[in-house]
C-alpha cells in the first residue's frame, strides 16, 4: 500500500516559487528547494517531477496568486482606476522578502532561460500581463477616465516597462514612498489629453 502523503502539494509549490522568483532557475539548486520544502529529493521528484517541472508548476502557481488583484482590477469603476490597482498591488509586495519583489515571469524572462518550454511559457504569461493593462487602457480610454490618446498596447508595454524596473529599483532598497512616487508619475501619463508625440 502506498504511504499517504504528509504534506500538502500546493503548500509546497508555494514555497518552490518563492525560492525560483528570488534566485532564478539558473541559480536555484536542490538544496535550495529541499530547505524551503522541508522534502527529500525523491518526494519532490516524485511528486512534481524534474527541475524543469517544478519551474513550470511554480509560474503557474505564482501567476495564480493573482487572481484576486484581476478580480480587483474588474471590479474598479474605471479603466484609470483598474491600472492604479495593479500599481498598488505591486508596492504592497516590494517589501524586505525577495521573493515578493521579484516576479517569477519577469525575472525568468531576464535571466533567458535556455530552454525552450520554459522560455514559451514565460513569453505566454507575459502576453497575458500586457492583456490585462492593455485591456484596462482600453477601458479607460473608452469610458474618459484615461485622456492619452496612444495606442492600448503601446500603453502596456510603457507600464509594464515601468513595473519592472519598479521591481529592481526595489530590490535596491528604494523605499515604499519612492515606488509611489513613481507609480503616480506613470499615472500621471494617462491623464495627457491627446496622442504621444512621434520620436523625431
Amino acid at each position: 500500500m502506498a504511504r499517504e502523503k504528509q504534506f500538502r502539494e500546493a503548500e509546497v509549490l508555494e514555497r518552490v516559487a518563492d525560492v525560483f522568483a528570488a534566485h532564478g532557475y539558473q541559480s536555484t539548486s536542490l538544496a535550495m528547494l529541499l530547505d524551503a520544502t522541508g522534502l527529500g529529493k525523491q518526494s519532490l521528484y516524485n511528486t512534481f517531477g524534474d527541475k524543469q517541472a517544478l519551474y513550470l508548476k511554480s509560474v503557474e502557481c505564482a501567476v495564480a496568486r493573482y487572481a484576486s488583484l484581476l478580480a480587483t482590477m474588474q471590479a474598479a469603476p474605471n479603466g484609470r482606476a483598474a491600472v492604479a490597482a495593479y500599481f498598488d498591488s505591486l508596492i504592497g509586495r516590494c517589501d524586505d522578502d525577495p521573493a515578493k519583489q521579484s516576479c517569477i515571469v519577469t525575472a525568468g524572462l531576464l535571466e533567458g532561460v535556455d530552454d525552450e518550454r520554459i522560455a514559451h511559457r514565460l513569453r505566454d504569461k507575459w502576453i497575458g500581463m500586457h492583456e490585462v493593462l492593455r485591456a484596462a487602457v482600453e477601458r479607460g480610454q473608452k469610458d474618459g477616465s484615461i485622456r492619452i490618446h496612444a495606442p492600448s498596447s503601446e500603453m502596456a508595454d510603457l507600464l509594464l516597462a515601468v513595473v519592472g524596473g519598479m521591481r529592481v529599483n526595489s530590490r535596491a532598497a528604494m523605499d515604499p514612498q519612492r515606488l509611489q512616487r513613481t507609480a503616480s508619475l506613470a499615472l500621471s501619463l494617462l491623464d495627457r489629453d491627446g496622442p504621444v508625440p512621434a520620436p523625431p
